[in-house]
């Protein structure tokens, strides 16, 4: 009998470290879903190149809740780097989660994810259908949540973004102030201005359409209510853009550049590309308006490679739509081949046409030597071109990263000269385009020295070009 009692204890205790275990197994998994949705803020494609192993996780954990999370946050991800080929994908799977788990909140997502695939590829009518089935499984929800009103709120959003597709930005206007109009349910103020914050930049994109004043005043606004302590986002994207926009069109070009790189300084940091084209021809135009042949012929190439992506990218969203419509109305089999192939052999000129293009572009490109690039960089430092540093570190992606990880500590304005050091310019050289004296940039290259431990035994010129 006590052999028993024995074995029964060691059973109990036995059971108790596994389910000790298991607890902390899933309590380390909830902070790293909790860290990666942080992350979503700064640096979107670092927070993508978590999901798929926390996916995983979550169905190894049996975590229903932030399996559907995650899937919302890759939706998240492709909306914003313009992939709506795999957006289209991302929804179905999140749309069979939620299906399966029942789960109310999700399911709309999910059809506000597929609406703006069928929007993108012209296909107004599905999209709006889309939206109307996500407000009513919504409306489902009695328990007035936070979650199901954000929920609400983005759907009207998404019809936002249809009428602006449609070429409607007036009826998308007045789905944007609709919203605002909501926000009056929320009773925190720091909340409220948050989502007002959010709502006056997307009208201001809308504005941006056809009313540039209108477009600039809620840019402004947007701005002025953004609450501290939140992360500069698509949000901030879009306001220094239309911005830009709205000084480009007074033809104040210095103003409006400025708030073009800004707009670009944010997308380079976060990874959000949403739009990114609309700050790149309105930089191509001011530069060619102004003659600036350089930067204008880096942004016009810039177009075209984002115009090649995006259409690789609208070209096997439309394969997809098309093979969901398929499932959904068989008796609709021949005419969707039909549209399908027309579609492909558009699409496969269209691709032709630019890959070509592009091919010619990139062989050229690859002819020229390292003293062009240089030569362009510094054509642009001796007209005092705000876009030298973009340039530069376009050209030089990883060369900021290496110094930082060598100095943490180094100023932006140090990285700056650094830079000229790259670019092998005399002392004198760089006190002429920088406006100083050589006396400070020979003081200054002795504080890189001591800044960055190089020898006085080694050129200088040298150890920065090896970085």
């Amino acid at each position: 009998m006590k052999n028993v009692r024995l074995a029964f204890l060691f059973i109990l205790f036995f059971n108790s470290l596994i389910y000790s275990q298991s607890q902390k197994n899933h309590d380390e998994f909830k902070n790293k879903v909790k860290a990666n949705s942080k992350l979503f803020t700064s640096d979107i494609n670092k927070a993508y190149s978590e999901l798929n192993s926390l996916i995983k996780a979550s169905r190894i954990l049996k975590d229903s809740l932030s399996e559907m999370q995650l899937l919302e946050k890759k939706c998240r991800y492709f909306y914003n780097k313009n992939l709506v080929d795999s957006l289209i994908i991302s929804s179905e799977e999140l749309h069979k989660a939620s299906d399966k788990y029942k789960n109310v909140y999700y399911e709309a997502m999910a059809n506000v994810y597929i609406a703006e695939t069928y929007s993108v590829n012209k296909l107004y009518d599905k999209a709006i259908i889309h939206l109307n089935n996500a407000y009513s499984i919504l409306k489902q929800d009695q328990s007035d949540s936070k979650k199901i009103f954000y929920a609400k709120a983005n759907v009207l959003s998404s019809f936002a973004n249809v009428y602006l597709d449609k070429g409607e930005p007036r009826n998308a206007a007045k789905k944007i102030l609709e919203e605002i109009k909501s926000g009056k349910q929320i009773k925190e103020k720091s909340e409220f201005e948050e989502f007002q914050y959010l709502n006056y930049s997307n009208l201001s994109s809308i504005y941006a359409e056809y009313n540039l004043d209108s477009a600039f005043y809620f840019a402004k606004k947007s701005i002025e209510i953004r609450p501290t302590g939140i992360s500069e986002e698509k949000s901030m994207i879009s306001n220094f853009t239309v911005i830009g926009k709205y000084y480009k069109k007074r033809k104040e070009y210095e103003k409006s550049i400025i708030n073009f790189h800004k707009a670009l300084k944010i997308s380079r940091r976060t990874g959000i590309e949403l739009n990114i084209n609309d700050t790149y021809k309105s930089l191509h135009e001011i530069y060619r308006e102004t003659g600036r042949k350089d930067s204008a012929d880096f942004y016009e190439n810039k177009i075209k490679q984002n115009d090649l992506q995006m259409l690789q990218s609208k070209y096997n969203s439309l394969q997809e739509v098309m093979n969901k419509d398929e499932e959904e109305q068989n008796k609709k089999l021949t005419l969707n081949f039909f549209i399908l192939g027309i579609s492909i052999l558009i699409v496969l000129a269209i691709s032709v046409f630019f890959y070509v293009r592009l091919k010619k572009k990139k062989v050229v490109e690859n002819n020229q030597n390292l003293h062009d690039l240089y030569q362009h960089l510094i054509a642009l430092l001796q007209n005092n071109d705000p876009g030298f540093m973009f340039a530069f570190e376009n050209a030089f992606p990883e060369f900021s990263d290496k110094l930082l990880k060598i100095n943490p500590e180094l100023q932006q304005s140090e990285i700056e000269f650094c830079a000229l050091l790259k670019l092998k310019l005399t002392t004198k050289e760089i006190a002429k385009y920088t406006f100083i004296e050589t006396r400070t940039v020979q003081n200054k290259k002795y504080r890189i020295r001591k800044k960055l431990e190089i020898p006085q035994s080694v050129d200088i010129y040298n150890w920065i070009d090896n970085i």
